[in-house]
């Protein structure tokens, strides 16, 4: 089974979308183009930074991007889509003109849940064929027999 992963209307780390949500913060933020102390970098420690680490997934990826999305601006979207195309051929960007950030699936209407059928029925055929096998824990954690 190939492993897949599908990112809907993500923010590029915490401390950017701190920048946003509080622009007077951006002073304190490092990678906001700010000449302050940074001081929030060191602060922060769990800081999401996903522009980081998606250049180093090589595995399929889709991107859904709501256009309208009020909460992460689609600009954090596009950077991570460019920032993974660099060194991963096998990834989709599809844009929703009308999604916003909790809505997108509804908006986006046929043409989301297509993409997404489209996308698993390419990278995940065990689901497409009906062959999922799942190894369900006991309450203990143990794996079943």
């Amino acid at each position: 089974m190939v492993s897949s992963l599908i990112l809907e209307n993500t923010f590029t780390s915490i401390l950017d979308m701190a920048g946003i949500m509080f622009p007077f913060l951006r002073w304190f933020i490092s990678g906001s183009g700010s000449k302050g102390p940074k001081i929030l970098n060191c602060i922060v420690r769990s800081p999401w930074r996903t522009i980081d680490i998606i250049g180093k997934i090589k595995r399929p990826i889709l991107f859904l991007s709501g256009l309208q999305d009020e909460l992460v601006p689609p600009s954090h979207m596009q950077m991570l889509y460019s920032k993974t195309v660099e060194n991963n051929w096998d990834c989709r960007f599809v844009e929703f003109p009308n999604g916003m950030h909790m809505d997108t699936w509804f908006s986006g209407g046929d043409r989301y849940w297509r993409t997404i059928q489209l996308f698993l029925d390419q990278y995940v055929p065990e689901i497409k064929d009906g062959n999922l096998n799942f190894q369900v824990d006991d309450d203990k954690g143990n794996p079943s027999d």
